[in-house]
């Protein structure tokens, strides 16, 4: 909980880990106590002088000129007739600076989505990646930029990720973490557990530092602070009922539609992406 307690502090908690804090300090005039405790000490030993902010113009164009002597043209890459003066060393300085400053902002604010479901609401949510995701009722999902192929999972979701075999799609939880490539499971994070059921491909899932790989067919558990279960053939289709038969399929080709059609007794319209 110090670890949590720190990243609320410091500014780097997200949306669910801020809720899950004030829920542990509503929880007991024990778990408060701790925290006025843990936030005193955090400001005690805090830095004198915060981070400053990014320079100027002025700030930059000075500190440039102020290296201007130290730099060298480079007169004899310079087309004839072309004389390189020292005012331009100092604008191609400030370009880079400036350059560089964006560069640093655009990685800092990355947009951040969250998506929430009350207690008979469901949605189904596209990424940007080409991911599908149905968030059952009573949950929270958090995706982190459009770039990303990374989410945080509270509560219950369908996930249909999309295949990309540079990059795997990763859902985090409080127990654990799902890694995948491209396949189709669920995973339902509450009460400090994970439950990964996979209907198609296979998942590695990891918690206190072991990992499993799950295949489809298969169902692996993680209760907080222990690894992850052996996995165990299951039958996923009667564990996963809560969709009412909606399914999502991530280019799943026509006939193996059908197999799973005639094998679970589903009645499906394959025209419908969900």
């Amino acid at each position: 909980m110090e670890a949590l307690i720190a990243r609320v502090l410091s500014g780097e908690a997200s949306y669910f880990e801020k809720r899950k804090l004030e829920r542990w300090r509503r929880a007991s005039d024990q778990n408060e106590q701790l925290y006025q405790e843990f936030e005193l000490t955090w400001k005690l030993t805090a830095p004198a002088e915060a981070l400053s902010p990014p320079p100027s113009a002025e700030d930059i164009i000075a500190e440039a000129n102020r290296r201007r002597p130290n730099v060298i043209p480079i007169r004899k890459q310079a087309r004839p007739g072309t004389r390189v003066r020292p005012w331009m060393v100092a604008a191609a300085s400030v370009a880079a600076i400036l350059a560089a400053s964006i560069v640093l902002i655009r990685l800092q604010t990355t947009p951040t989505q969250l998506y929430t479901t009350g207690m008979r609401e469901a949605i189904t949510i596209p990424l940007a990646d080409g991911s599908v995701v149905r968030l059952a009722p009573n949950s929270e999902l958090e995706v982190r930029g459009s770039a990303e192929r990374s989410v945080r999972l509270d509560g219950t979701a369908f996930f249909a990720v999309a295949t990309d075999s540079t990059k795997p799609f990763v859902v985090r939880t409080d127990a654990g973490r799902a890694e995948v490539l491209g396949t189709r499971f669920e995973l339902r994070a509450e009460n400090d557990s994970v439950r990964l059921v996979v209907v198609e491909g296979r998942v590695r899932l990891s918690g206190d530092g072991e990992r499993v790989v799950v295949s489809e067919g298969e169902v692996s558990r993680i209760a907080r602070g222990s690894a992850p279960s052996v996995p165990e053939i299951s039958s996923v289709w009667e564990l996963i009922d809560w969709p009412d038969g909606l399914l999502i399929f991530q280019a799943t080709p026509l006939a193996c539609w059908r197999a799973v059609r005639s094998r679970h007794g589903l009645k499906m319209n394959p025209s419908r992406k969900w």
